[in-house]
């Protein structure tokens, strides 16, 4: 169905003119087609829509991406990607989000991972929609939060107030001097979910892995990225996320075993002359692409035999808690009681941090916050 709602990649002039080595990405991208007798691994998504946006010339976003993109390393002929092509712009604004809805809704009934270039972080609204799952988790990555703006703010800056009231958001590298403590307390009134600011984030960036690894979709706003290795941007803060860290945040998300959808919204070609933005969103897609080619399915079924586990017992908690590791990805599982589960526990993932703070016989945050969400 979505077939009529894209113009399909291999009509794009980005797709039509390239030329590259054989070990190029864009090489197998380029004959790459949608068959649905063979699914692939993850497919590709732009949109050119600017509208609803402070951004100009920004619906040329999504293909100097893909430029770019299509120029680096491919990966193992196992490994299958499909480039979509783009969202074909509606009359208005409403109809292109109507038609990314549809898309999505079909993506996610297939279960395969999305990478979404181009457009303003207001699409990751129906991006959502289309997944349309209880209790989403939505893992926002930007310098602010887009919340409680001025009413003559535009869309893409005031998308968190139009979000379910069941969606879980994390708020990853904002930085302290773009939020006021008065935001932050109503974040966590408003939403549940985990607040990190960038010196947070950075003094253990391994502890966000575990909060990518449960998201259904990560919303890359690119001002969240230092202005310096992301030219490209309308905010010109000179301080974020170095481009290494981006890529790390994004091969965390692709490493998840779930199929994580990953968007990068408002890169603006116009503000890049010398593509180096461009260059610096497609390493991010690359990596998440990367980390897809490489997931392991490590969720812990059943009794989890493959599993090591270790039993903590925790002042102030009855039972003790079972941390569970498994022994090729080295990931850590955390089980928190339910009441929704009859044979096993609530399974959550954690980091080693979460089992060396148990160890101290203190209460992991992870915890007390699956915990309170059960009861």
């Amino acid at each position: 169905m979505f077939k009529e709602l894209i113009t399909p990649a291999q009509e794009l002039p980005i797709v039509k003119n390239y030329t590259g080595d054989k070990g190029h990405l864009g090489t197998v991208l380029k004959n790459s087609f949608w068959d649905e007798s063979a699914l692939p691994d993850v497919v590709i998504l732009g949109i050119t829509d600017d509208r609803l946006t402070n951004l100009s010339a920004f619906s040329d976003s999504s293909d100097t991406i893909r430029e770019q993109l299509y120029h680096l390393n491919g990966f193992s002929d196992t490994f299958r990607i499909v480039d979509l092509g783009n969202v074909i712009t509606g009359k208005e604004v409403t109809d292109t989000y109507a038609a990314v809805r549809l898309i999505a809704e079909e993506i996610a009934s297939l279960d395969i991972p999305l990478l979404f270039l181009g457009g303003n972080q207001s699409f990751t609204l129906p991006l959502l929609e289309g997944i349309n799952k209880n209790e989403a988790v939505l893992t926002v990555i930007d310098d602010r939060i887009d919340t409680l703006a001025q009413e003559n703010s535009v869309r893409d800056d005031i998308f968190l107030n139009n979000l379910s009231n069941e969606t879980i958001v994390n708020l990853m590298a904002v930085q302290s001097f773009f939020v006021s403590a008065n935001s932050k307390e109503t974040f966590s009134e408003e939403f549940k979910g985990s607040l990190f600011t960038l010196g947070e984030l950075r003094e253990g960036i391994r502890e966000m892995e575990p909060y990518l690894r449960e998201t259904d979709l990560v919303s890359f706003d690119f001002g969240a990225l230092k202005l310096c290795e992301a030219p490209g941007q309308d905010r010109n803060s000179p301080n974020g996320l170095t481009g290494e860290e981006a890529c790390q945040l994004a091969w965390y998300a692709g490493i998840s075993p779930n199929p994580v959808w990953f968007s990068i919204f408002g890169y603006n070609p116009a503000k890049d002359p010398d593509r180096v933005g461009a260059m610096t969103a497609a390493q991010i897609a690359w990596y998440f692409l990367n980390g897809k080619s490489k997931k392991i399915d490590d969720v812990p079924k059943d009794e989890a035999i493959d599993f090591m586990h270790f039993i903590v017992s925790i002042e102030g908690i009855p039972d003790p808690v079972t941390f569970l590791k498994h022994p090729v990805s080295r990931r850590w599982w955390m089980e928190v009681p339910s009441p929704d589960c009859d044979f096993f526990p609530l399974r959550v993932p954690c980091s080693k941090k979460d089992y060396r703070k148990a160890c101290k016989n203190e209460i992991p945050d992870r915890w007390w916050s699956n915990f309170n969400k059960s009861y």
